[in-house]
């Protein structure tokens, strides 16, 4: 039984992220995607849905780690997708011509006082939460990461290279706001989720099966894989 379900787990993750990949890069130009964010998140979400369940049938400690680097890998791929992909231009490394914004908080007050709601929405609220999910998964995987400075050592770096590389390869700019707005936004979540004390008790629901009936952790299983099918097709026939 579970060699079947360990067989069914990682072939159909295999074909949607490929599925993914082929939406994200085929038959667009320089701007146009086949794929929005929406679309994006919601195939993560799925995705996601499908790990889980199967952590549940496979109910070990083994596994439960292997589902946490596989939600590391499907994040990755969705941030890589919004960052670098939907809507940008196509990569170019060419000589560091600098365009971009170093004055702090210049970006986000001229965000609030001309910016539309959907611009407010993308460029300031998203980049509050955009690094939101690294910093829980990065507590999901080791407890010691509730501690912020050690988050640090691993988050602020990692946003100074996105910045950087959005500069020099010119997909994006360069903007002090975005690494103040990433920055915030772990901050904040991290001081709420260990100030109420939540983190121990979410973590605690990626490490069980709930004590449910066989039957019905097989129910959810093929269910999140069905949906995922009906996605695809979706997508296609979209």
């Amino acid at each position: 039984m579970n060699k079947k379900i360990i067989i069914t787990k990682y072939s159909l993750l295999l074909i949607n992220i490929l599925i993914y990949i082929f939406f994200l890069f085929i038959g667009r130009n320089q701007y146009i995607y086949n794929i929005s964010y929406t679309k994006c998140i919601i195939f993560m979400i799925l995705t996601s849905l499908f790990i889980f369940a199967s952590g549940m049938l496979l109910n070990n400690e083994k596994n439960y780690k292997i589902n946490i680097t596989i939600y590391f890998i499907l994040y990755f791929l969705l941030l890589t997708s919004i960052t670098f992909c939907i809507g940008r231009t196509n990569i170019k490394f060419y000589t560091w011509l600098y365009h971009g914004q170093c004055q702090p908080f210049k970006t986000i007050i001229d965000q609030f006082k001309y910016g539309s709601m959907k611009s407010i929405l993308k460029n300031v609220i998203g980049n509050f939460v955009m690094l939101i999910p690294l910093s829980f998964l990065l507590m999901l995987r080791n407890i010691k990461y509730k501690n912020i400075f050690k988050q640090s050592f691993i988050i602020l770096p990692f946003i100074a290279a996105i910045e950087l590389f959005q500069a020099f390869t010119h997909i994006g700019e360069f903007d002090i706001d975005d690494i103040i707005l990433n920055y915030l936004g772990i901050l904040t979540f991290t001081f709420l989720i260990t100030r109420f004390s939540l983190i121990d008790k979410i973590r605690n629901l990626f490490f069980t099966d709930f004590k449910l009936k066989q039957k019905l952790k097989n129910a959810l299983f093929y269910l999140t894989a069905f949906l995922i099918i009906i996605y695809d097709i979706f997508l296609f026939i979209n």
